[in-house]
């Protein structure tokens, strides 16, 4: 007999049934597929619902613990959906087994004695429609990512970053923590396009992502929100930390050159910045994109925190808090 591809998917036994555990095991490695085997229908459940579960079970219908059809239903319930395709071992297959089985979610039926020549068919077609199902989970991620990330940057997108706005706001209100919003806004992008082409400036802004990515924490949030503008929402920080952040993000992200072509450019950008304080998210982008419009109205180059009370100088920049005092450092704007 032909043996199986080399990527063969493992195959769970479980069954009592000593005598024909042992021929299908011997059968099964013999075509090259790894086998694992165990007699109680319990440890089966935990191995099927686990991690990592096989591709294939084989599942005796008569069981000590529980019996085959109520173990595939059990996995079938924890799990909606199995992962592995299940083949009941029956003595008999009559109206009633088959009608039990099919409800319980059992995939196919086996009747013992088991022929080698009707297993290995059945196995055939189980990989197969495991393959296609596979790929059918792939391209259904796939869609569902470039319909909630940017194409470009592989960023979350406008319509996705408000979407995840609102339900950190909602934890916000629940355990009064800070969240801060931070919009950054490349300074005269544009003309990077023009003298060095679209596909540079293209290749920028990916790199630009990667390092966004490397220097965020794990649970920040950012999104591409316009050609050239990023919306950074960072969970647990103050404004002063998000100044802080700021200010490095300027200095590790930006400042560090970029490749156009032969030659090497620095980007600058102006930023604003504004507290969440369990507001509804369309208010605090209405506040972040006042201070985003400050900074680029102080001559570019600048970060500016949203105030009610008063507006900050364009020769000043908020800093970093020192003894609970906000300190507004000079800053020098691009000219």
């Amino acid at each position: 007999m032909t043996l199986p591809l080399p990527a063969s998917p493992r195959i769970l036994i479980v069954s009592a049934d000593e005598k024909t555990t042992a021929e299908l095991r011997e059968v099964l490695l013999g075509w090259g597929y790894p086998v694992q085997v165990v007699r109680d229908g319990v440890e089966g459940g935990k191995i099927l619902a686990g991690q990592t579960p096989p591709g294939i079970a084989l599942v005796d219908a008569a069981l000590p613990s529980i019996g085959g059809i109520e173990l595939v239903a059990e996995v079938r319930r924890r799990m909606r959906k199995s992962p592995s395709w299940t083949m009941l071992l029956s003595d008999r297959v009559d109206v009633d087994t088959v009608a039990s089985a099919s409800e319980a979610g059992v995939d196919d039926l086996l009747l013992k004695p088991v022929d080698a020549m009707d297993l290995r068919m059945r196995l055939r077609v189980a990989e197969r429609v495991q393959t296609l199902r596979s790929d059918l989970e792939e391209q259904t991620k796939a869609v569902r990512f470039h319909a909630s990330h940017d194409s470009l940057t592989g960023l979350w997108n406008r319509e996705s970053m408000l979407n995840q706005l609102f339900q950190e706001t909602d934890r916000v209100q629940r355990m009064r923590t800070p969240l801060t919003l931070l919009l950054l806004d490349l300074d005269r992008f544009s003309s990077v396009n023009v003298e060095f082409g679209y596909e540079t400036g293209d290749k920028i802004l990916q790199e630009l992502a990667n390092r966004f990515r490397r220097f965020l924490r794990s649970y920040d949030l950012i999104g591409r929100c316009g050609e050239d503008e990023f919306l950074i929402a960072l969970p647990g920080c103050t404004s002063e930390q998000a100044l802080s952040m700021a200010v490095r993000l300027r200095q590790t992200v930006l400042q560090r050159p970029f490749t156009a072509g032969r030659d090497a450019l620095t980007l600058t950008a102006s930023m604003g910045i504004a507290q969440s304080k369990g507001r509804s998210p369309l208010v605090v982008l209405r506040e972040v994109e006042r201070a985003l419009q400050d900074a680029k109205a102080s001559g570019r180059n600048a970060i500016r925190e949203y105030s009610v009370v008063s507006p900050v100088r364009p020769d000043e920049e908020c800093a970093l808090a020192s003894a609970g005092q906000r300190m507004l450092m000079p800053f020098p704007t691009e000219r």
